[in-house]
């Protein structure tokens, strides 16, 4: 099949020129090609060319999608857009639902642009490049194409991205529940044991909110007590995927939001879960109401300040057992009036040789202050040796208010290195799983530190409650959307982000056409996408 130009000649005039098209078949008895004309178009000084375009745009589609831009040679490369993370969100963000779950949640609210995908801009904003809101309503849709939007997003304004995060704060505790079951059911996520742990996000600010306000000054983990902060707490999942989180006001301690968050997850009736958590958390009082509700716990404890936890557990006779190369365990168990726990002694000797090594280097300080101020009393500077964390420990008051080395608690405190203590009242899981599933508490660090490193959690520069919580909110489903990601490809965000960032989308113009095509797809870009169930990106998203 093919195009045949038929000269027609004429007496006077130029000769007219037909344009046809036709099919050669050959005859298998004459073996001589018999042609067919299957259509013909007209003169050719008078084709009509918005026919033929409209026929080529049909047979277009009909191709392979690798023979397609051989058909579309000549066109100028007008505009160009980052694709590669956006895509790859977006699939996964469909993929828990929350496309849907907005959508249903604004069927009875009107919003003259679309809510849905003007939070999944900031979410994904946060993942990709993190910065203010400002900046988020140029990135979508001026860098980044933003997939379900006209021109990738050119219409969000910033006032529609606060718009969008003012309904997130309102939409949240039902939006919680969603994620923890999209978690657990569609990611067939364990949900047996979570791990809980807290942070505080400061706010660059002279002054905290009044009394009962959230930016509040309080033990800050980052070592600023002069800059007001929230205390952001997470439950994490083994797999390291964020399962319900909390915003309570700076001054807020850990210890007192245990009963609030345990009360939280028993809620989402799950069938059974082990609540862990670090030294901070535990309080006799927390301890009691855990038990009251015969729920299962693993708390780490204080060694040095709990003395009567010390007397139980250091005199643990035997030998520790081995729960892998360098980290044993040894367990007792106690009855506590009606009800009885378990301690668990363990060993870490890579922590032992830590310990001992930061002892050294602290005594050799002290020895060296000792010797410049012989004869000296008690001076300034020595206060402020007592004020830096680990120093103190190891130093005694003498007469005239001099301070020595405590050579005694210098040898208890090598007793003590590389050890550290759990309690929990779970009577039947082994010791070994049970310090195996302690030393998990990383996965909330490891988030904390993502949303504060990857994520740029902070600074805050908004204002309001409701703001402040749904940028909280904003993080943590981005982290939950890069987690998801991490599990699925084995690589950190980090890595996965670079690699994205190289998939693009082209605009293509010429007079009658406009294309939008992505870049040639490498094998390695094919696999995160695959790896991560989405369909990788089509290399012609439109033809108009």
């Amino acid at each position: 099949m093919y195009i045949r130009e038929v000269v027609s000649a004429r007496k006077k005039g130029p000769d007219a020129v037909y344009v046809q098209l036709v099919e050669g078949q050959r005859d298998p008895d004459t073996g001589k090609v018999k042609t067919t004309i299957l259509h013909t178009f007209g003169r050719k000084d008078s084709l009509d060319l918005p026919q033929i375009r409209r026929l080529v745009d049909q047979l277009i589609r009909y191709l392979d999608e690798e023979e397609r831009p051989r058909l579309l040679a000549g066109l100028e490369i007008t505009r160009t857009w980052e694709l590669g993370g956006t895509y790859l969100l977006d699939g996964i963000w469909r993929e828990l639902g929350l496309d849907r779950f907005f959508r249903e949640a604004l069927r009875e609210r009107r919003f003259e642009q679309p809510v849905e995908r003007a939070l999944f801009s900031l979410v994904a904003q946060r993942a990709l490049a993190p910065a203010s809101k400002l900046a988020g309503s140029r990135w979508a849709g001026g860098k980044a194409w933003i997939p379900g939007l006209e021109e990738g997003g050119d219409e969000l304004s910033v006032q529609h991205l606060y718009r969008a995060m003012d309904f997130l704060h309102e939409a949240m505790p039902e939006l919680g529940e969603h994620l923890y079951f999209q978690v657990t059911d569609l990611l067939n996520a364990d949900v047996s044991v979570l791990f809980y742990d807290t942070t505080t996000v400061s706010f660059y600010l002279e002054e905290p909110d009044p009394e009962g306000g959230l930016r509040q000054r309080g033990h800050s983990k980052k070592k600023r007590p002069d800059l007001p902060q929230l205390v952001m707490a997470l439950a994490i999942n083994r797999d390291g995927l964020p399962v319900r989180h909390w915003v309570f006001p700076g001054n807020r301690p850990d210890v007192s939001t245990v009963e609030e968050v345990v009360r939280d997850l028993a809620g989402l009736r799950p069938r059974r879960f082990l609540f862990v958590g670090d030294r901070g958390l535990v309080s006799q009082g927390n301890v009691d109401w855990l038990e009251s509700r015969r729920l299962s716990y693993l708390l780490g404890c204080r060694l040095r300040s709990d003395e009567a936890v010390a007397k139980k557990v250091l005199s643990i006779r035997g030998r520790y057992r081995e729960v892998r190369p360098g980290l044993g365990v040894k367990e007792t168990t106690v009855r506590e009036g009606e009800r009885r726990v378990r301690y668990l002694l363990c060993r870490d000797e890579a922590r032992a040789a830590h310990d001992a090594r930061v002892r050294r280097e602290i005594l050799a300080t002290l020895k060296e202050l000792s010797r410049s101020r012989r004869g000296e009393g008690h001076r300034r500077k020595d206060c402020q040796i007592l004020s830096k964390p680990g120093y103190a420990r190891y130093l005694k008051e003498g007469k005239g208010g001099r301070l020595s080395i405590d050579w005694g608690r210098v040898r208890a405190e090598e007793r003590l290195d590389g050890k550290y203590v759990l309690v929990t009242n779970e009577l039947e899981l082994p010791a070994e799983e049970l310090v195996l599933g302690y030393r998990e508490l990383y996965l909330a660090e490891r988030a904390f530190r993502s949303m504060k490193s990857v994520l740029e959690i902070e600074p805050v520069y908004h204002r309001t409650e409701e703001r402040i919580t749904a940028h909280v909110h904003l993080c943590v489903l981005a982290y939950l959307l890069t987690r998801v990601a991490e599990n699925r490809t084995g690589k950190s965000w980090e890595l996965l982000r670079e690699q994205l960032g190289r998939v693009s989308l082209a605009e293509l113009e010429t007079q009658r056409a406009r294309v939008l095509k992505t870049k040639r797809l490498t094998a390695s870009e094919v696999d995160i996408f695959k790896s991560c169930g989405v369909i990788p990106p089509p290399r012609i998203v439109a033809i108009r």
